[in-house]
């Protein structure tokens, strides 16, 4: 079963993806920050990481280097900012895109199986 990390302190939000993603037959990891998300990243393989950008304590740009130093497993950002592209590029943070807030759930859907499905095939 592929393993999902979702990172966002919005409780309403890691429901919503744990039901979403199970509903996919996928098993959901939950973490409330960025700091005990790395904590989990250290500790097992994800396949996929959905991470909000905007957290107390550790930010997601902040998160998404630290991530880079541990694993390259793909990170999907969250944010309610449609604007980010060009920031995160500039700085040369690597993620497999962004999922603007509020998402389309049919989209979302799409694209975690297209990523997790795409990286069972290579």
């Amino acid at each position: 079963m592929k393993k999902i990390l979702v990172i966002d302190d919005e409780m309403s939000i890691r429901l919503l993806l744990r039901e979403i993603i199970e509903d996919i037959d996928m098993e959901v990891f939950e973490a409330e920050t960025a700091i005990v998300g790395l904590q989990m990243i250290e500790e097992q393989k994800f396949d996929l990481i959905i991470m909000d950008i905007q957290m107390p304590q550790m930010n997601g740009l902040d998160a998404m280097r630290k991530i880079r130093e541990i694993t390259d497993t793909p990170v999907f950002i969250l944010t309610a900012f449609s604007h980010l592209d060009g920031v995160v590029e500039n700085l040369e943070v690597k993620t497999q895109g962004f999922i603007e807030k509020p998402f389309d759930i049919n989209k979302l859907v799409e694209r975690i199986k297209k990523q997790v499905e795409g990286d069972s095939i290579k």
